[in-house]
């Protein structure tokens, strides 16, 4: 599924907010930071970039989801990555950025320390992740190097899934 700004219809061209259409898809990442590490997700993913407004905290919500907020006539959910991966909060300064994700059905917004945005690693960079360690370790697919350094990549699908699971639960 292509992200809203790539989609056509039979009166508009689509716009390319990364840059990337027409080129070679393999290798382009969106990156985020948190823990003092470097994450990143394919970056047909990520539909954009916002300044998060108020969150509206559900009552008996798990702590990774600190709530939910209204963007573009959507009700969407926040998801604290450094809260889900490592029970280590994110801080949310006002104004703070996140990045709306789509991976099948869910739609929702990732908290992060920071984002970097759009890198490309390239193919021969990449390693199998690390079987132990981390508590990332079993949402990663890979884990790669770019001009910046080392960069896990997140299997987004089953991080979101992961959390509804957990959120299940709870």
């Amino acid at each position: 599924m292509l992200p809203y700004w790539a989609r056509m219809d039979d009166s508009t061209t689509a716009e390319d907010p990364w840059g990337i259409l027409g080129q070679e898809e393999d290798g382009w990442f969106f990156c985020l930071r948190m823990l003092g590490e470097r994450y990143a997700f394919e970056a047909a993913l990520a539909l954009e970039v916002i300044r998060l407004g108020p969150l509206t905290r559900l009552p008996a919500a798990p702590s990774f989801l600190p709530g939910v907020f209204h963007h573009r006539g959507e009700v969407l959910a926040a998801l604290d990555l450094g809260q889900l991966i490592a029970d280590h909060a994110t801080s949310l300064a006002h104004g703070s950025r996140t990045v709306i994700v789509q991976t099948g059905a869910w739609k929702l917004a990732l908290l992060a320390e920071g984002i970097e945005g759009l890198i490309r690693i390239p193919e021969e960079s990449f390693e199998p992740p690390p079987s132990l360690g981390s508590p990332a370790a079993a949402l990663l697919t890979r884990v790669g190097r770019d001009p910046k350094g080392h960069v896990s990549i997140l299997d987004l699908e089953r991080l979101i899934e992961s959390a509804r699971l957990r959120g299940v639960r709870a």
